[in-house]
């Protein structure tokens, strides 16, 4: 962790702004810290402070943490969003694989929360305001389908809308995507979990412990055991036993193909 790191605190509560840096200061004495009441402060400050980090309350009076964030032409600093309420917001940011805390902030998940954030920067100084933009655009979509994910790869975050992502198969702490485009596959640096916690609601189904597939591109179901589902890309994935009862009621209700 950067022990030198320039970190703005946006927060309209007073004591929520002094309970944030005190823990900051227990992190690392070292750190730079500054804080603002509200979004119009916050703006003048990283005109003047040029913050590493912001830690950006979501829900202020008047204008909100992500208006802060469409004032700004670029944006230079990462952020980690503090916030009471696990909104569609959070969704919105988990989406663009954004950190947030919710409210009220524990000390060790607020100081592994920006030691990931500095790791990630490291490997890429221009990726956050990538981030911001794809938040701020799904923010703005009102066909959820259309919501962009951002796919963390070898080569660099892919943003990839919902509806194009076929089929999801595990590969150890890894998650390949195969998308609608080619049969183009992507390998990306999280677990099979935390996309199906992320996608289930856009109709995909965990019908494996290897697989999830988009329901939307079921060709055909073959009937067995478990049974098979035969994808639009050709690939024929196995639907376990015990997850069959999950798989026909959500094709039922997605597809009506049962």
């Amino acid at each position: 962790m950067d022990k030198g790191l320039r970190i703005l605190i946006v927060e309209d509560e007073t004591r929520g702004r002094s309970v944030l840096k005190a823990m900051l200061i227990l992190i690392s004495p070292n750190f730079i810290v500054e804080e603002a009441a509200n979004v119009d402060d916050a703006v003048k400050i990283i005109e003047r402070f040029n913050p590493d980090l912001v830690l950006l309350d979501i829900e202020m009076p008047y204008k909100n943490g992500f208006d802060l964030l469409a004032e700004l032409p670029s944006r230079t600093f990462d952020v980690i969003f503090t916030t009471a309420y696990n909104s569609y917001a959070i969704r919105a940011i988990k989406f663009s694989a954004m950190d947030y805390l919710l409210k009220p902030i524990d000390a060790e998940e607020l100081e592994l929360a920006i030691d990931k954030t500095t790791q990630k920067r490291k490997l890429n100084e221009n990726f956050a305001n990538s981030q911001i933009n794809n938040l701020l655009e799904n923010l703005k979509i009102i066909n959820k389908q259309k919501f962009k994910l951002s796919l963390p790869t070898f080569q660099g975050n892919l943003f990839i809308s919902v509806d194009e992502i076929i089929r999801c198969e595990s590969d150890a702490n890894y998650t390949r995507f195969f998308l609608n485009n080619d049969n183009k596959s992507v390998l990306v640096s999280k677990t099979l979990k935390d996309y199906e916690d992320l996608l289930t609601e856009y109709g995909f189904c965990r019908v494996h412990n290897s697989f999830m597939i988009n329901l939307k591109f079921i060709k055909k179901y073959i009937k067995g055991e478990g049974g098979i589902a035969v994808m639009v890309d050709g690939a024929e994935v196995e639907i376990s036993r015990r997850r069959k009862e999950i798989f026909l009621k959500s094709i039922e209700k997605y597809t009506g193909l049962i």
